[in-house]
């Protein structure tokens, strides 16, 4: 069908939101050398057009909403100035056993800062 199937949306979301937090945070590795990491616990795609096969793509990221152990992250996703998707992930902080934890208070000042663009 020479388009972009939903599923490689999820993988975009990802790639996008490692770079988000490597340059408006930290790198994710660093929070994983220290047993943190950010479970996706819910994904949401609303999809407005068709990406087609070797399209540029554009994903830009922002803080949607930040509590004690989790955050959301909004995104949109563009060809040029066509709006192809939006999308949310939602995301809890657990250590290396899987446990909740809270996002550690500098971290958390800096994700504050990054809300809404």
């Amino acid at each position: 069908m020479q388009i972009v199937h939903h599923a490689r949306y999820v993988h975009y979301l990802e790639l996008a939101r490692i770079v988000f937090l490597d340059e408006h945070d930290r790198p994710y590795r660093e929070y994983v050398a220290e047993g943190l990491h950010y479970a996706v616990t819910g994904i949401e795609i609303d999809y407005q057009m068709a990406a087609r096969f070797d399209d540029r793509l554009e994903v830009t990221c922002w803080i949607d909403w930040l509590k004690r152990v989790s955050l959301a992250i909004g995104y949109t996703v563009r060809r040029g100035t066509d709006l192809i998707a939006t999308a949310r992930t939602e995301h809890a902080m657990v250590s290396n056993e899987g446990k909740l934890v809270p996002i550690p208070p500098a971290r958390r000042a800096v994700l504050a800062g990054l809300t809404a663009p």
